[in-house]
């Protein structure tokens, strides 16, 4: 029966037929993604900001800056701004600068690495799922997840070049741990999968909901039986373990906590669990109402212990942030935002294939028997876990569309396989429309939005507006480094274009920065003054067809932007003369 290879015999860890299959996907989509991302290669464009910070950290370590120092001294002069970002997601481009550097030079190296290191991501994540395919179905099936992937939206969008954020290396992780879930030697498998999961922990906290969902399914298969226990004891040895090793190897011995990212009191939390859980799993059978006990009573124990290291973090990570920089800036981040907030095409294309592959599983489960009936069951319950954080976070949906092309390269054979039985071209034209509105869903919608004459404007556009080409403006305040009122989306791009410093960037260490930074363009020109003055800014600078500045000004009629914007100019700014008319640029004479 088909789905029972990895229930039935052994595989190595990694085939060379496995190797094959998946590089020739691997090459055939990075030229793909290569070409199709040409024009943002040449003209150095990035996908956001983080992109831009990413490479400027790399930049500055490099340069001389601490290992174990992540402050991005631009932001917020003269104390800068303390990233919560790790440095394990800088050593790749680290290298690959390195390593380029003598040939072509520094900067260009930086610019290889940027387009490289995505690739290499994308390879570890097609490896990895074509590891999972390979061995739950066959060689053809392990093909097809690959291509399953290739097509996923959400995936690539974290995964091109240009695209040097953790969040294609929080998919590697999430995916080396549910391959340990694979494992056959509980203790070993187990370590593997808690290693895996400590550096996802320090590459983002957004891991914990599905970290605890495989936790979850461990402590499934000590309940049902507990020889399976060292599966959960060995995974809370091995994120303390590794989680602290990380925290030392990075951040050296600091004591200070942090609610967005790990320290000291997530530590202490996950020491707690862990050596409540070996305890436990040192003794002999117990009834599983006593094993819940345990957990439980350990886990409140972890909570209050982390709590009393920092109780500021009971109200959440953002929890001091100025309402206005909460409200008007980080509600308004799309990734972060719950799939009813999306666009229609990146809601269907973030939900459905999921949703195709969570019935796929349950399939499975119901056709197969013993463990593989199981383990089919646990993949539908890391589906839907991941589904529903997708629904939650947009930005999510990437690590629920790697898990969804499995079952999907599965199910897509048995679908070719159909069409080729069908002998009417009809019926295969019909069936071939209905995979591709499963796999992507995005396309059949384009082609109904194009088949639909529209007048209405996408919202937030100008079709008028001069677009902000900072070059010229930077050119004009000259080579010295000043402090620029800038707008928080063109904060990163200032710091990779000149050597200027802002007042802030989207980014939320610098959360009462962003507070300044807004209120400065939204207050009257008396209280902007008073903000500009505290934050020692040279220049104003402001570019009126981004949609921040539609925003700031519907918030503050009347406020500096607003006036500046229909002409009226405070006696202590003066107007400066660029070459493009884009954006707009003041310099504080008072």
């Amino acid at each position: 029966m088909e789905g029972t290879v990895f229930g039935e015999r052994r595989r190595p860890l990694i085939a060379r037929e496995l190797l094959k299959r998946v590089t020739i996907v691997w090459v055939l989509l990075a030229i793909l993604l290569t070409v199709s991302g040409l024009p943002a290669i040449v003209g150095h464009r990035f996908v956001d900001g983080d992109d831009i910070l990413r490479l400027l950290e790399v930049r500055d370590w490099l340069a001389g800056q601490s290992w174990f120092d992540v402050t991005q001294y631009r932001i917020a002069p003269p104390d800068g701004t303390a990233m919560h970002w790790t440095r394990l997601v800088d050593i790749p481009l680290a290298f690959v600068t390195i390593l380029f550097a003598p040939f072509v030079g520094m900067g260009p190296a930086e610019h290889v690495a940027a387009v490289l290191v995505p690739l290499i991501t994308l390879f570890f994540v097609l490896l990895l799922i074509g590891r999972m395919s390979w061995r739950l179905f066959d060689e053809e099936s392990t093909g097809l997840s690959c291509l399953v992937a290739a097509m996923a939206l959400p995936l690539l969008h974290q995964l091109r070049p240009m695209r040097i954020d953790h969040h294609g290396w929080q998919v590697v992780c999430g995916l080396v741990a549910v391959n340990a879930l694979m494992g056959r030697e509980p203790k070993r498998s187990g370590w593997v999968a808690g290693f895996a999961m400590a550096v996802w922990l320090a590459i983002s906290l957004e891991a914990l909901p599905m970290i605890a969902v495989i936790m979850g399914i461990a402590l499934a298969r000590w309940l049902r039986c507990w020889e399976q226990r060292a599966w959960l004891v060995s995974m809370l040895q091995s994120i303390f373990v590794g989680s602290a090793l990380i925290y030392v190897a990075t951040r050296g011995f600091a004591m200070t906590s942090y609610c967005d990212a790990m320290s000291p009191m997530q530590l202490a939390a996950l020491g707690i669990v862990a050596i409540g859980a070996t305890g436990l799993g040192r003794v002999s059978q117990r009834p599983n109402v006593f094993v819940f006990l345990v957990l439980g009573t350990v886990g409140l124990a972890a909570v209050a212990a982390a709590l009393q290291i920092a109780p500021q973090c009971t109200s959440g990570a953002f929890a001091d942030l100025d309402p206005i920089t909460r409200d008007m800036w980080l509600a308004n981040v799309r990734e972060s935002r719950a799939i009813w907030e999306q666009l229609p095409s990146t809601g269907l294309q973030i939900a459905l294939p999921p949703l195709v592959a969570l019935f796929v599983s349950l399939g499975l489960a119901a056709r197969t028997g013993a463990w593989v009936h199981r383990w089919h069951l646990e993949y539908a319950v890391l589906l839907a876990a991941a589904l529903v954080l997708a629904c939650l976070v947009g930005r999510a949906g990437a690590f629920a569309a790697a898990l969804a092309a499995v079952p999907l390269g599965y199910q897509l054979k048995q679908w070719l396989r159909a069409i080729r039985n069908l002998h009417r071209p009809g019926k295969q034209a019909m069936a071939a429309v209905g995979i591709i509105a499963a796999l992507l869903p995005t396309l059949p919608l384009t082609v109904l939005m194009l088949a639909t004459p529209s007048n209405a404007a996408p919202p937030h556009t100008n079709a008028d507006a001069t677009p902000c080409e900072m070059g010229p403006a930077l050119t004009a305040i000259g080579d010295r480094p000043r402090n620029l009122l800038a707008p928080i989306d063109l904060g990163p791009q200032i710091l990779l274009e000149s050597p200027h410093r802002v007042v802030a960037t989207a980014h939320h260490r610098a959360g009462k920065a962003i507070s300044d930074n807004m209120r400065a363009y939204i207050e009257p020109a008396d209280a902007a003054h008073a903000i500009i003055a505290k934050r020692k800014v040279d220049y104003v600078m402001v570019c009126a067809s981004l949609p921040e500045f539609t925003v700031y000004r519907q918030a503050g009629r009347d406020g500096l932007v607003d006036g500046l914007l229909r002409g009226n100019t405070p006696d202590w700014l003066q107007p400066v003369q660029t070459a493009d008319e884009g954006v707009l640029l003041w310099k504080v004479v008072g």
